[in-house]
């Protein structure tokens, strides 16, 4: 969802959750093969874009959550168009995602800043420009070019679009600690995977949704409970509060359990708060949201 005024542009830039995950052999470019069903959820920052006559800005509220300047992502996918761009833009990040939660904020925000300079000046890029683009900056960002619910492979820049799945909603507990997605990828063994997306994308084609759940899985799960056992334990509580599948989204730390309904998912968030941990309760998105 998009507002716009004459000099200036507001997105909302979602989070992501990984319903599978399945990690395969290690590419010779340093990054594994994967296979991951990828969906958007309300969980969002905010983006407000203003032309400026020149120059790129990115700064981030509240300060210290994500880096302002060239180290953030954003920075770094409006740089790369600034050859096309005929003045300069002034680019403020309000984060609500939590930053390096498995959740693909960075990523989101880049993908974003993409869509935004397009609009904001008009560039006629295509989709397809623009996940061009964005693949070349992070392994998700092409993903979160249109969001919704997609394949991803390859290192995760090969993304496939699937059909719309009927929304969810979701209880998130982010725990009060960061991981590291290379010291995941890391310390995994390729001998303990499973084929989770095959059989999920067969569930949804038959419309199964116990099957669906019991085919939600992350190969990268065992690797971080191993080494931080809080999250076994946030699974576990989430079991308790009536969640019908738990799992961990990327490479952590944020749990995620699928209820059935709102009103269930909102009344196990509110026995969550008070801790140390984020808790957000969100739905699916679909592309364009």
């Amino acid at each position: 969802m998009a507002e716009q005024g004459q000099n200036s542009l507001q997105l909302q830039a979602y989070a992501k959750v990984n319903l599978t995950l399945d990690v395969g052999r290690l590419r010779s470019d340093g990054y594994h093969e994967i296979s991951s069903v990828m969906q958007t959820i309300g969980l969002a920052d905010t983006l407000t874009f203003t032309a400026v006559p020149a120059g790129i800005t990115v700064t981030c509220t509240p300060p210290g959550e994500a880096p302002d300047g060239p180290p953030n992502l954003a920075y770094q996918a409006l740089q790369s168009l600034a050859d096309r761009l005929p003045g300069g833009i002034d680019l403020r990040i309000a984060k609500r995602i939590p930053v390096a939660a498995g959740l693909g904020g960075g990523s989101s925000d880049a993908a974003a800043a993409l869509r935004g300079a397009n609009a904001l000046y008009g560039l006629r890029l295509t989709e397809i420009d623009l996940a061009s683009l964005a693949a070349r900056l992070g392994s998700d960002v092409a993903f979160f070019v249109r969001g919704g619910t997609a394949l991803a492979q390859g290192r995760g820049e090969v993304v496939t679009v699937l059909p719309t799945l009927r929304p969810q909603w979701l209880v998130l507990v982010k725990p009060p600690f960061a991981v590291s997605t290379a010291e995941i990828y890391a310390r995994f063994q390729p001998g303990q995977t499973r084929t989770w997306t095959a059989g999920f994308l067969a569930a949804v084609a038959r419309g199964d949704r116990e099957r669906m759940l019991a085919c939600m899985g992350n190969d990268l799960e065992p690797v971080t409970a191993a080494a931080f056992p809080q999250v076994t334990a946030l699974k576990t509580r989430l079991e308790q509060l009536g969640a019908e599948r738990t799992l961990i989204s990327g490479s952590g730390p944020t749990v995620f359990g699928v209820w059935p309904g709102e009103e269930e998912a909102r009344a196990a968030a509110r026995q969550l708060d008070g801790g140390s941990e984020q808790v957000f309760v969100c739905r699916m998105t679909r592309p364009g949201e």
